[in-house]
């Protein structure tokens, strides 16, 4: 199922492209969140700014420059993993790096960003199947569980769910946008209360 999900990123225009890297940059918005406020640290209106850019690129004229300069202060505020000592600064650096990706399509358009994109978020699902279940990669059937989760079934649905919903939107408007939000969920994509203290 994750192939496909490819073929059908590339697919899209690049108008759906970016709304679509929206909507997956606002569902990992949380896993963000949650990082800053245990740590203090980083900018979560620097990453909606970001999300508010994909969507507003998708209603009218890419905004590249901004999408450039958005991308300095996202590095200043994307956790490297030696410096923090809590288990969510990786689940911080998966929406980040997510998030970049989207901002680089908008800056250069390069397809493969979107791609890209989408992977960070499902790297973060996979990861967080390992942590939540306290699954050994070194023990057998560790992929099949991974793959079989209900986290990662449904990040995978939800995906494909939107790509769907965009290959039938040529013209976006605040309408068709706030439709595809209500139908990409709200909260984050995975259940940080349930990480191993």
């Amino acid at each position: 199922m994750a192939d496909d999900l490819d073929t059908l990123i590339y697919s899209l225009s690049d108008r759906q492209k970016t709304v679509f890297a929206g909507l997956v940059c606002e569902r990992l918005l949380p896993q963000y969140e949650a990082f800053c406020q245990a740590e203090n640290w980083g900018s979560p209106a620097v990453y909606e700014r970001g999300v508010e850019l994909l969507y507003n690129s998708g209603l009218g004229e890419f905004h590249a420059a901004e999408a450039t300069a958005l991308l300095e202060k996202l590095d200043f505020v994307t956790p490297a993993l030696p410096d923090f000592g809590s288990p969510l600064t990786a689940y911080a650096l998966d929406a980040c790096i997510a998030l970049h990706e989207a901002l680089q399509f908008l800056a250069d358009k390069q397809e493969s960003h979107i791609s890209h994109c989408a992977t960070a978020t499902l790297d973060s699902v996979e990861m967080y199947v390992q942590d939540y279940r306290q699954l050994d990669p070194d023990q057998r059937g560790f992929e099949a569980a991974v793959a079989a989760d209900p986290f990662l079934q449904a990040e995978l649905a939800r995906q494909h769910r939107l790509l769907e919903a965009l290959l039938s939107i040529h013209e976006f408007d605040a309408a068709s946008i706030h439709q595809l939000r209500r139908l990409n969920g709200s909260g984050g994509i995975v259940d940080l209360a349930r990480l191993p203290a």
